[in-house]
C-alpha cells in the first residue's frame, strides 16, 4: 500500500545539570525559587504557576521541577515553555477537588463533533496539568506526574489535558494514577508522546481531533483503553507495549493516514476495569487488541482511509481485531499485515457494517497468524447475533466474519484453534468480492469451513484445511 505520512521532527533541548543546582538565568526557572516545597504536604499550586508565569513573561524557557513530591492543584502551562522534571521529582495531585480547573471548550463543529456527552464540560475537563491555546510546549525529564486519586467508578480529574494547542511534546516521564484519562488531546496539532510510561488511571492517551500525531516507544498499563480517539489526520503509533483491562487501541471517529506498527498488545490488564459484578467490580480481561469503530460512541460521520496496521503481536485477549462502521461512515484502503495473535479466547475477527450507506473498499489481510482457544459453550454454540454496539461480541464463526464489504482479500493467512469447536471458520454476508489466497485453517469435523450468502462472491486460490 502506498502511503504518505506527514510526520514531523521535534527538537528537545535541555541541560543535564541537576535541577537542584539550577538558578534562574533568564530562561531557566526553578519552582523551588518561587516557594515550592517538595514535602508531599505543602500545597504548591500558587508557587508552581507563579514560576510558569515568570517564565512566560520572560519570553519562555524551562521550568525545572527538582527532586521532591510537590503537591498541587491544576498547573497551567503556557506557550514556549518546557516543564522539566528531574528523576526524583513528582508533581502530585491534591485530593481536594476545589483546586482543579477545567475548560468550557470551543463550540463544536456539528459535522465533526468530539462527542463528549457530559452535563458539565468544565468539570469534566479538570486536569492536574492544563494546556489551552498554547504552542511550543514540552513536558520532559524522567520524573513523575501522579494524579494520586485512586481510580473508582466515579471519574474526575485527568492527568494532562491539552486543548486547542500545537507543537506539544511529552517525553520520558511517567504518568500514573489519573482519576480519569492520563493524557488528553482535544483539537491538537503536531503532538508527540515518546518514551512515556502510563500506569493505572483510565484511558492512557485519548485524542479527539488531532493532526500530525506521533505516539512512539510508550508503555501502557491502563484500566481502560490504552490509546483511543479519532478525527485523526496523519498519525503514527509505533513500538508501544500495550496492556489494558479494556481495549488496546480503540478508534471511535474517522481517521485518515494512520499507521500502527511494531506494537505488542498483551492481556490481561494489570489494573482492573470497573465493569464487573457488584460482588466483583474489577475485571482485568482485555477485550480487543485493535478495535476500529467510527461512530460507535456518538455521531461521527466521515471517511476513513489509508490505514496501515503491521508487525503487531497480540496475546491473551478476547478478540484480536474488530472493524465496524456506523451511520455516516465509509472506509477505504485498509491493509493489515504481519500480525500474530495467540490465546484469543472469545470472538472472531470481523470487518462489518450494518448501517445503511456505509461500506468498505479495498481491505487486505496479509501474513496473518491467529490462534484461538475458545472453550466456553456460550461462545462455541452461538447461533444468532446482532450488530455490535461498543464492543466485539460472540459470532457463529470462529475465525473471521465479513459483512457489507465491496472487496476484501486474504493472503498467507493461518487460523488455528485448540479445544472444542463447532462453527465455520469464515462467514461472509453481502460481500461483493472476497479472494482467499493461500489461506489455511484448522478443519472442524463435519462443518463447512466457509459460509456465505448468495450475494457474496468468494474466490479460493491455494486455500483449504491445514
Amino acid at each position: 500500500m502506498t502511503r504518505t505520512l506527514f510526520l514531523f521532527a521535534f527538537l528537545i533541548g535541555y541541560s543535564l545539570t541537576s535541577d537542584a543546582q539550577r538558578k534562574n538565568t533568564g530562561t531557566d526557572f526553578n519552582i523551588a525559587d518561587y516557594g515550592a516545597i517538595g514535602d508531599g504536604k505543602t500545597l504548591n499550586t500558587r508557587a508552581i504557576n507563579k514560576t510558569i508565569e515568570a517564565c512566560s513573561k520572560s519570553g519562555g524557557g524551562t521550568v525545572h521541577v527538582p527532586a521532591g513530591r510537590f503537591l498541587t492543584g491544576t498547573v497551567h502551562l503556557k506557550s514556549n515553555i518546557t516543564l522539566h522534571l528531574e528523576h526524583d521529582a513528582t508533581i502530585i495531585g491534591t485530593a481536594d477537588l476545589q483546586h482543579y480547573q477545567g475548560s468550557n471548550l470551543k463550540k463544536e463543529d456539528p459535522e465533526k463533533p468530539i462527542n463528549i456527552d457530559v452535563k458539565d464540560i468544565y468539570s469534566w475537563t479538570r486536569a492536574l496539568i492544563m494546556l489551552e491555546n498554547a504552542e511550543n510546549v514540552t513536558i520532559a525529564g524522567t520524573g513523575t506526574i501522579d494524579g494520586a486519586l485512586v481510580p473508582k467508578p466515579e471519574r474526575n480529574v485527568h492527568g494532562i489535558m491539552i486543548i486547542s494547542s500545537k507543537n506539544v511534546t511529552i517525553s520520558d516521564i511517567r504518568v500514573t494514577r489519573a482519576a480519569n484519562w492520563s493524557i488528553v488531546g482535544l483539537y491538537v496539532e503536531e503532538f508527540k508522546v515518546t518514551n512515556v510510561t502510563i500506569t493505572d488511571g483510565y484511558d492512557g492517551i485519548h485524542v479527539r481531533h488531532g493532526k500530525n500525531l506521533v505516539i512512539d516507544n510508550c508503555k501502557f498499563y491502563c484500566r481502560d483503553d490504552a490509546i483511543a480517539g479519532g478525527y485523526w489526520e496523519n498519525t503514527l503509533i509505533t513500538e508501544c507495549l500495550i496492556n489494558s483491562a479494556c481495549n488496546g487501541i480503540r478508534i471511535i471517529l474517522p481517521t485518515t493516514n494512520l499507521e500502527i506498527k511494531a506494537c505488542d498488545i498483551i492481556g490481561p490488564g494489570v489494573f482492573g476495569h470497573f465493569r464487573g459484578s457488584v460482588n466483583n467490580p474489577l475485571t482485568t480481561n482485555t477485550l480487543t487488541g485493535i478495535i476500529f469503530q467510527p461512530g460507535a460512541w456518538g455521531l461521527g460521520k466521515g471517511k476513513s482511509e489509508k490505514i496501515y496496521i503491521h508487525d503487531i503481536k497480540i496475546k491473551d485477549v478476547q478478540t484480536a481485531m474488530t472493524f465496524v462502521l456506523n451511520e455516516g461512515n465509509t472506509a477505504n484502503d485498509i491493509l493489515v499485515e504481519r500480525v500474530k495473535a495467540s490465546g484469543i479466547y472469545n470472538n472472531a475477527c470481523s470487518v462489518e457494517t450494518w448501517a445503511k450507506g456505509s461500506s468498505y473498499e479495498n481491505i487486505r489481510f496479509k501474513d496473518i497468524d491467529i490462534s484461538y482457544k475458545v472453550t466456553a459453550p456460550e461462545f462455541i454454540n452461538v447461533k444468532n447475533f446482532e450488530r455490535p454496539r461498543t464492543e466485539s461480541r460472540p459470532l457463529p464463526y470462529w475465525g473471521f466474519y465479513i459483512r457489507n464489504v465491496n472487496n476484501i482479500g486474504f493472503e498467507n493467512v493461518k487460523l488455528d484453534y485448540s479445544g472444542a469447536e463447532a462453527r465455520p471458520a469464515f462467514g461472509f454476508d453481502q460481500v461483493k468480492t472476497a479472494v482467499l489466497k493461500n489461506v489455511k485453517y484448522k478443519a472442524v469435523p463435519g462443518v463447512e469451513p466457509l459460509k456465505y450468502t448468495e450475494t457474496t462472491s468468494v474466490k479460493l486460490i491455494g486455500s483449504g484445511p491445514m
